[in-house]
């Protein structure tokens, strides 16, 4: 599997120089990337593309390349596919459209293509689909257009079979200074799947979580079982599930609808986590990051009066409690109130205390407490107001360092976000040394995502 994320030496097929081309996309968004392996462009007309020419017979293709792209009418792809075979190319990536997607009863395009990469013992991801990025090794090859330069590393892998979801996954996660090891479009899923893309993901070191998007699940058990003894969390954004979506879904990838109560159901069982928008994949991409949340009791503080009852409402509709705090934390919490006119309680209106050290301490001590399990906090933040109060925390590393160690010395998570302007909260995320969420609601969320993950991960190692 290895050579569909970081081959040595690629070959596009379907190329011209056509101002509309697709196929030349492919190739132009590798060298963006800064893919360092050789490039073989291969059409049927002679003409040049970024200083390559294009190679017109493709029996003078040397033997020892790792990886095809095809994207040739569908008619031709079965031919293009034996032109792989006899050069020894063994990992192919078909792009092109028009098969069971399109026409699902005696799809000759279809059975031909199966036959010559049986014949060939050719592993294929696709068909239509748009393959592979991985941002370490600098192979793209969507064939549409991409800024490959907002691309940012990370730590998460998506497998998505929309290649539209993966080109916009790549947008989100790097939008919102997640980034991605690999990403895959994995397309009508004739040959490679899910389960293959899982595993080989389970034992990637540049993957620490895997993410999907799924219109269909052929093999329910496979993933369930794959899930049960990952070391690393599974997210899972499964859509067609309504009578609305079944139809377009089939004509896209050919994806069947699911029964959603029994994926539902299965999902909870194997300790995969549901999410139900790539928006909030991202939200439980920074989750994951935190330390575990091992329970449903949580101290809320905000330096804000109306944000802390923002707080308290979305613990509640979430489904944790917010405990009662010791008098004498509360006590001396107080003694450090510049107009002493707020009381304190849980949730925290820190709003009457000027001391960024205070509420570090704070945090410290809540989360030393035996029956609080994490903290949500809400921090109103400019580098202005933070210099005036504690030059130290002026810059958004120091703050957000200092939260880190706090949480991680404890072994409990912080649900951090900032009410300020839409410019320092980027600032604080592209910061990237520990997560930083949208605002209030979306750290809660957040929390319980995390929350149910560790109560199932803990529940699936005590039956195994």
């Amino acid at each position: 599997m290895k050579q569909f994320f970081s081959p040595s030496s690629l070959a596009v097929f379907g190329v011209s120089s056509a101002p509309k081309n697709l196929a030349k996309s492919i190739v132009r968004n590798c060298l963006d990337m800064g893919f360092k392996g050789k490039i073989y462009p291969v059409g049927k007309n002679r003409g040049t593309i970024f200083d390559q020419e294009i190679i017109t017979d493709p029996t003078t293709l040397p033997s020892d390349i790792d990886l095809a792209v095809i994207l040739v009418p569908s008619h031709l792809v079965a031919k293009t596919m034996e032109i792989c075979g006899r050069k020894g190319i063994r990992h192919v990536i078909v792009s092109t459209g028009g098969f069971s997607e399109f026409k699902d009863e005696d799809n000759q395009a279809e059975n031909d293509l199966l036959k010559m990469a049986k014949k060939y013992q050719i592993q294929f991801i696709g068909p239509n689909c748009i393959g592979t990025i991985n941002t370490n090794s600098g192979l793209c090859t969507p064939f549409n257009p991409l800024n490959t330069n907002s691309f940012k590393k990370g730590k998460v892998s998506i497998i998505a079979q929309s290649g539209g979801v993966a080109n916009q996954t790549a947008t989100y996660f790097s939008e919102e200074h997640i980034g991605f090891s690999k990403i895959i479009s994995a397309g009508n899923k004739l040959d490679v799947d899910e389960l293959d893309l899982i595993e080989y993901l389970m034992e990637d070191k540049d993957t620490e979580q895997i993410h999907l998007y799924l219109e269909s699940i052929e093999n329910g058990k496979g993933i369930i079982n794959l899930a049960k003894k990952s070391p690393k969390p599974i997210v899972l954004f499964k859509s067609n599930v309504s009578r609305t979506a079944a139809e377009v879904a089939k004509s896209h990838t050919a994806a069947l609808a699911n029964n959603d109560r029994v994926v539902e159901g299965a999902l909870k069982q194997a300790g995969i986590i549901r999410v139900r928008s790539i928006h909030e994949m991202t939200v439980c991409a920074k989750a994951l990051r935190l330390p575990p949340l091992r329970g449903n009791r949580l101290v809320a503080i905000s330096l804000s009066g109306g944000f802390s009852v923002i707080l308290g409402d979305a613990c509640e509709s979430f489904g944790f409690v917010c405990p009662k705090l010791p008098s004498e934390l509360i006590r001396k919490v107080e003694s450090y109130r510049r107009g002493g006119v707020i009381r304190m309680s849980n949730p925290m209106d820190f709003g009457d205390v000027h001391s960024v050290d205070v509420l570090l301490e704070t945090v410290k001590q809540c989360l030393a407490l035996d029956y609080i399990d994490g903290i949500a906090l809400s921090f109103i933040y400019s580098p202005e107001m933070v210099r005036m109060i504690d030059v130290e925390f002026s810059r958004p590393g120091m703050l957000l360092k200092s939260i880190r160690t706090i949480s991680h010395e404890e072994g409990k998570p912080i649900g951090l976000s900032f009410f300020t302007e839409r410019v320092n909260i980027e600032q604080l995320k592209a910061d990237n040394s520990y997560p930083v969420f949208n605002d209030t609601l979306e750290s809660i969320q957040a929390l319980s995502l995390l929350r149910d993950y560790t109560a199932r991960k803990k529940q699936g190692s005590q039956q195994l």
